[in-house]
């Protein structure tokens, strides 16, 4: 299957493992971001929590004009970071498959000659981040259900949009075609491929729940069993742990994944790489 040879296809080529270092990296630079900017700004932290500034020590309102500013910045950062990185595995995945010698330090390079419309394709989700945030107030969260139901309809539209377009960077990249053709071309991948990823993301989710709870429980009966605080305090940190590993990780086999499900969408058949079978470019 296509979800366990992306799986396969990271640990065989061990050097891969250093893109899940730099996504994590990005994604706690851009949370802690996240967070600073909500925090002087006066804002829940967290939604559901009153974790957050007092009053008199707002130092940019939520909404205003330098807000928005900050927030479009700092979403326009990280998910230029993140597509980036996501374009330079796709390059290594896309030589290991071809039976080229793959290199991080390759696919981070080449992935420059994309950075033009991978920056235009972050500049348009940051944009949408900014006016998610906007309307993703902590008033706006506990007040009028309609405020709700425009909420969550936001994030559907937001999660649906992120389906439609999932190959719009592969086709940047494997493609080498411009983002007003990229984005009608993933649709186009979409419509052929649809019943493969679909399966491909719900055995996803399995052994990422799996692998989850199979750390997990040793941790807690460890930890829990022993009537320590200090130890059940080991045990939530190293449960963070596993989760932010975990969540590392897979952001970089879905990427792996994502590239396999368009070599098939447009060939109709899968690299042998991802079927286990060697290529003569792994490394270890």
């Amino acid at each position: 299957m296509l979800t366990t040879g992306s799986i396969r296809l990271l640990f065989r080529n061990r050097q891969l493992l250093w893109f899940p270092l730099l996504t994590g990296l990005v994604m706690i630079s851009s949370l802690v971001a996240t967070l600073y900017l909500q925090f002087i700004s006066g804002t829940a932290l967290f939604l559901g929590t009153d974790l957050a500034t007092a009053a008199g020590s707002v130092v940019i309102r939520h909404g205003s004009l330098p807000w928005v500013a900050l927030t479009f910045i700092t979403g326009l950062f990280s998910t230029l970071l993140t597509y980036y990185i996501l374009a330079a595995l796709i390059v290594c995945v896309s030589g290991i498959s071809s039976g080229r010698t793959a290199t991080v330090t390759n696919g981070l390079v080449q992935a420059r000659h994309y950075l033009y419309p991978l920056f235009c394709w972050a500049a348009v989700w940051a944009l949408v981040g900014t006016l998610v945030s906007f309307f993703m107030t902590p008033p706006a969260m506990t007040s009028a259900p309609g405020n709700l139901g425009m909420i969550y309809g936001i994030i559907a539209v937001t999660a649906c949009i992120n389906i439609l377009t999932l190959f719009v960077i592969p086709l940047l990249v494997l493609a080498g075609v411009g983002l007003a053709t990229a984005v009608p071309g993933s649709l186009s991948l979409l419509r052929r491929v649809w019943a493969e990823t679909i399966v491909c993301f719900i055995l996803y989710v399995l052994i990422l729940v799996i692998v989850v709870v199979t750390s997990l429980i040793p941790l807690v009966v460890v930890g829990f069993s022993s009537g320590s605080a200090l130890a059940a305090g080991a045990v939530v940190g190293a449960s963070m742990l596993v989760m932010l590993l975990l969540i590392f990780i897979s952001s970089t086999v879905m990427g792996i994944t994502i590239t396999g499900l368009y070599f098939y969408g447009k060939t109709g058949t899968l690299p042998p790489v991802f079927e286990g079978k060697q290529t003569g470019s792994e490394y270890a």
